[in-house]
């Protein structure tokens, strides 16, 4: 279980439940048109252990309160993922991706940020070498497990620069919001 304030926990554990249950209908039908040939099932178990870095950061760090809102940034990640499945906006739109790389990568940058003491820029590299993985493994799960995550070239290459445009904006908010703290 996280550890939070009581007051905080309902967002903690609505963030959490808001990704869980469609990440059990996508283990429950798998063959459903929206979670077929995507491997969602298989990234949730990514995804579940993945959840836990910001409460196991912090305890290992012990020092001040909870990051409950970096926490619930980091969730966000997942949560706008397995949505955008759940209503089937990924095959419906044809750029909604653009929307989950951007934020992803985005709340990302700030995650890093704050977890880690870093500068807004230098978490913003790190960001995109995490993207960049990512996409190199949503292409090769494709050629290799015959997946179908990547359209083509242009899918790549627009995920990317959504990407980039999402952790500019992001960091550029947490720089302007730490200067503004001070």
């Amino acid at each position: 279980m996280r550890p939070c304030v009581p007051s905080a926990c309902s967002s903690t554990l609505s963030s959490a439940a808001s990704w869980r249950a469609p990440l059990a209908e996508a283990f429950l039908r798998p063959d459903d048109h929206r979670f077929a040939g995507k491997a969602i099932g298989t990234r949730g178990l990514v995804m579940l252990p993945l959840s836990l870095v910001v409460p196991l950061i912090h305890a290992g760090r012990r020092r001040g309160g909870y990051p409950l809102w970096t926490d619930n940034l980091y969730l966000s990640i997942f949560v706008l993922d397995l949505l955008g499945n759940h209503f089937d906006l990924y095959d419906r739109y044809r750029y909604f991706d653009a929307i989950p790389h951007a934020h992803g990568t985005g709340a990302a940058t700030v995650v890093l940020a704050e977890l880690l003491d870093l500068p807004p820029l230098s978490a913003l590299g790190l960001a995109q070498l995490a993207h960049i993985g990512l996409e190199a493994q949503e292409y090769y799960s494709d050629v290799w497990f015959g997946l179908h995550n990547v359209r083509g070239t242009w899918d790549t290459v627009n995920d990317l620069l959504a990407g980039a445009i999402g952790s500019a904006a992001y960091a550029a908010a947490l720089g302007r919001g730490r200067a503004s703290s001070r």
